[in-house]
């Protein structure tokens, strides 16, 4: 018995020490768990720092917006995009000649003018202008004549007729085959009525034909003085007055 009380003493006494050295490790143990759930009330997700960390989360930022091309300024007067030039076109070149009634228009190098006396009548003097197809072809002429008169020197005298519409034109377009004439009444007072006041005697009948440019002449007055200051020219036609 006092064998066994000794064995059991000794195991007593043995233990003892390994009782004294697990104290601290449960002291230490218990304090490390302590300063666990400290760290953790700090750190977890209830604590301050946790919410500070969570309101710099979760504070707005400025959205960023999508990147933009930036347009480039363009020069003033410059279009910001390239205009397309509209296709050529073609198009048919104006007629040099107008072709009244359908044909081409009498030209002037094909006409031959001349001036024949139509009588009196009343108190006017009347003179058939004629412009006569010299050329190969048919030709028209439409509307009045223009009409001077010219001296020796090639200056005008007087004014250029005013226009009437005596004769035998209509208006109408008068077609000239190769040889035929076309006429104009040139009328002026006669000189008995004017008591003498006439123009000076002109050397050179200027005329242009109808929608032309140019001119033909004749120094064949068949014997016109303008008097009274009257000086017409009518329409052509396809006969004579």
């Amino acid at each position: 018995m006092s064998h066994t009380h000794r064995r059991d003493g000794h195991g007593r006494r043995r233990g003892g020490p390994d009782q004294a050295r697990g104290r601290p490790r449960g002291v230490w143990g218990a304090a490390l768990a302590l300063a666990c759930a400290a760290a953790l009330s700090a750190c977890g997700p209830d604590g301050g720092d946790a919410d500070a960390a969570g309101a710099a989360s979760e504070a707005p930022t400025s959205p960023t917006s999508p990147t933009s091309p930036t347009a480039t300024p363009t020069p003033t007067g410059t279009p910001a995009e390239p205009t397309q030039s509209p296709p050529p076109t073609t198009s048919a070149a104006p007629s040099a000649t107008p072709k009244p009634g359908g044909i081409a228009r009498c030209e002037t190098e094909g006409l031959a003018l001349s001036l024949v006396a139509n009588g009196q009548e009343m108190n006017s003097k009347y003179f058939d202008l004629r412009l006569t197809n010299t050329g190969s072809e048919p030709c028209a002429l439409l509307g009045h004549p223009g009409v001077s008169l010219l001296d020796a020197g090639g200056r005008r005298v007087g004014e250029p007729a005013t226009r009437s519409q005596d004769g035998t034109g209509d208006g109408g377009a008068v077609r000239l085959r190769p040889g035929q004439a076309a006429h104009a009444t040139v009328k002026t007072a006669g000189e008995g009525v004017t008591d003498g006041r006439c123009w000076p005697e002109a050397a050179t009948l200027l005329v242009y034909p109808p929608g032309s440019r140019q001119t033909v002449t004749t120094g064949d007055l068949a014997g016109l003085r303008v008097c009274g200051d009257s000086f017409q020219v009518g329409p052509v036609g396809d006969r004579a007055p």
